[in-house]
């Protein structure tokens, strides 16, 4: 699509709750760094912001040199960075980048986005909660210094995979500036849809960031459970209504994480229809 196009697409009427792209439906590759016509073209489209991942020394380097100067040029917001811990028995890893570069984060508000992988642990082992909590208090705590906060994201076959896990690992930290994330897609896959309006009444009261995409209620593997927003048989439009009941108000991202390589969808056409399908959503809400 033309970039005139785009633009006057920005120029429609925009929901008013904040929507975001993940990196993920940006690139084909997961870490492809982000160039000026990426941020175009996400500006154009009228998204609001961005949340990347950041997760070694040429990830990071690029987010404080090069993204944010991008993002201030088009007015755009750095909602989220996706790093990296790591629990194992007997050792905790931070990815250094964290608190290396949390000035260059200051006065954004920013969120540190936090999955918790582990080799040693299973998923949801609350044998891993000591040591998890101890590197998210170290993170939360590195983050307040500059305003910051943090928010635990539930990941298929992670340590800290559901919900659930984010949640009793963020109360156990006992630090007001870390919350939790609700992604549809690791939702999906690991608790199913009958679950939702459990799920999102435990998350509620910590809950600092939701991602959405089209998905199959039933789906198996990413390429069913990661589509653009106007794919899938789940209804989207429950999910944001339990979470609007909830009087949830927060940013929600866009998922779209290897849409290219499942489903032969580029992600500049992702974001174009995915945009689309959220103002429909808006329209019919009204």
């Amino acid at each position: 699509m033309a970039l005139s196009a785009l633009l006057a697409a920005a120029a429609w009427a925009q929901p008013s709750s904040e929507f975001f792209a993940m990196d993920t439906a940006m690139v084909k590759k997961l870490g492809t760094l982000l160039d000026r016509s990426d941020i175009r073209t996400l500006a154009a489209l009228g998204y609001r912001g961005v949340a990347p991942v950041a997760w070694d020394p040429a990830t990071w380097e690029h987010l404080a040199g090069k993204l944010i100067p991008l993002l201030d040029e088009n007015q755009l917001k750095l909602y989220a960075v996706y790093s990296s811990l790591r629990v194992d028995r007997g050792a905790i890893a931070v990815d250094p980048g964290i608190r290396q570069n949390l000035a260059a984060l200051k006065g954004r508000g920013t969120i540190i986005w936090l999955p918790v992988a582990s080799k040693d642990f299973k998923p949801s082992d609350p044998a891993g909660d000591a040591q998890t909590v101890a590197a998210v208090r170290e993170v939360a705590d590195a983050a307040a210094l500059y305003g910051l906060s943090v928010s635990l994201y539930p990941h298929f076959g992670n340590l800290v995979e559901r919900v659930e896990d984010a949640v009793r690992i963020a109360e156990k930290t006992g630090r007001s500036n870390v919350g939790v994330t609700f992604n549809l897609c690791h939702w999906l896959r690991t608790d199913g849809p009958d679950s939702l309006a459990r799920v999102l009444k435990l998350a509620m009261p910590r809950l600092s960031l939701v991602t959405i995409n089209g998905a199959d209620r039933n789906g198996k593997d990413w390429g069913q459970l990661i589509q653009p927003l106007d794919r899938g048989d789940f209804d989207v439009r429950e999910l944001l209504a339990e979470l609007h009941r909830l009087g949830y108000r927060g940013p929600i991202g866009l998922q779209g994480y290897d849409v290219a390589n499942h489903l032969g969808i580029e992600p500049a056409e992702n974001l174009r229809r995915s945009m689309a399908a959220w103002r429909d959503y808006a329209k019919r809400s009204r």
